[in-house]
């Protein structure tokens, strides 16, 4: 027989459990709803004249274009039926016969939505081409789900989050980018934002006031120190910022811009979200201890804060660098595959620059944690001589 208390047990977490599937069932069905919402309010309001929003009914075989076949660049096509979901031709169907590079451009399935161009040349020949699926519906479906899904499960917690990384998004979006853009130095606005951006998340994470400082400060000195060494590799590696056709479309697109403050600008905003991770991991598990026993000694509560950022520093070096690798991954595959050798691949500048951003992130990373640990320290060795003193007059 099980014992009454077990029962009990089992009966509250049921409890507990059932507002939770609630939540979640509501997070999946508010998306779905989400994205019928969007898909006609696109549908409604899309008036690009170089697209058009086609839903493919059928798709026959591929063939070469005829004539096309000696060239550097073959040319394929194929008959598609399409139903027209925009424009004035919307709810029109018809058979059209669109062109392709071969081994470009999206697989085309029947049923599925996608981007039609049509290409007018002098003769009034229209050629029609297929630029890419439809997705904004699902996208933003997709986006709100994963929102409303780590609110279902974190609360308010989550909420406060989302609002902090949607500000951060904001600064860099809407202020740092067009700043730049206008002929601002990258540097001191990327240090701007990202003094900004910090500030808003650790005031949206951190839920007790008197240890934002910590939080912030020791975020910001470690961020400091990585951009630091970032900046000396790039000097001593003599890296232009140039690397990759980004960098080099930029360059002739914007004369004049600093291509190698935007290399830096990348250093700052592409480590501060991991280094703000690593700072309030710290100032959380500290400030945990501080509430339990407000008399802990000070040099335990500093090799507790070295400790516990040790344990968290191991998954995100993982994340930080990994991430760095990804985004590289195909650059690197080309490089390679031009039958470059392992040390000439080492001294190409578009992996210099990735490898400045690892190193100088994980740099940022190690940093945060003595330093986020001394500045909580230094403030709650401070806030005890306050409150001695305060004993002290009241006696």
């Amino acid at each position: 027989m099980k014992p009454l208390h077990d029962e009990a047990v089992d009966a509250g977490r049921g409890t507990r459990l059932a507002p939770l599937f609630l939540r979640l069932a509501l997070a999946l069905a508010v998306s779905a709803v989400l994205y019928f919402a969007v898909d006609q309010w696109t549908m409604s309001v899309w008036n690009n004249e170089e697209s058009l929003i086609i839903r493919v009914l059928e798709a026959g075989p591929e063939t070469p274009v005829s004539g096309e076949t000696e060239q550097s660049f073959p040319m394929l096509q194929r008959t598609l039926r399409v139903l027209v979901l925009t424009g004035e031709q919307r709810g029109i169907t018809g058979d059209i016969t669109a062109v392709r590079l071969a081994g470009s451009g999206v697989e085309i399935l029947p049923g599925w939505r996608y981007l039609l161009v049509m290409d007018t040349f002098e003769d009034g020949e229209v050629q029609y081409s297929v630029a890419d699926a439809y997705r904004i519906p699902s996208l933003i479906a997709f986006i709100a789900a994963v929102c409303l899904l780590l609110i279902a499960f974190t609360g308010w917690r989550g909420f406060w989050a989302l609002l902090g990384l949607a500000a951060s998004i904001s600064v860099l979006i809407g202020v740092m980018i067009p700043l730049v853009v206008r002929g601002w130095p990258p540097v001191p606005v990327a240090l701007a934002s990202v003094l900004v951006l910090s500030s808003v998340t650790v005031l949206c994470v951190v839920r007790h006031p008197r240890y934002r400082p910590a939080a912030l400060l020791g975020s910001l000195g470690g961020m400091c120190c990585g951009f630091l060494f970032g900046a000396l590799m790039v000097t001593l590696w003599q890296l232009t910022g140039l690397a990759g056709e980004g960098s080099a479309l930029l360059a002739s697109t914007l004369p004049g811009i600093d291509m190698r403050g935007i290399l830096l600008s990348a250093v700052l905003v592409g480590a501060i979200g991991a280094v703000l991770d690593v700072g309030i991991s710290v100032t959380a598990s500290l400030s945990e201890l501080v509430d339990y026993d407000p008399d802990i000694p000070l040099r335990r509560l500093w090799l507790a804060g070295v400790n516990v950022g040790g344990e968290v520093l191991g998954s995100m070096i993982n994340t930080l660098i990994l991430a760095y690798l990804g985004s590289s991954l195909p650059m690197a595959i080309l490089i390679s595959s031009a039958g470059v050798d392992v040390l000439g691949l080492l001294n190409d500048p578009y992996i210099g620059q990735e490898i400045v951003q690892s190193l100088a992130g994980t740099t940022g990373l190690l940093l945060t944690i003595p330093v986020t640990a001394l500045v909580f320290v230094a403030q709650e060795a401070l806030a005890r001589r306050r409150g001695a003193r305060q004993g002290e007059a009241g006696a």
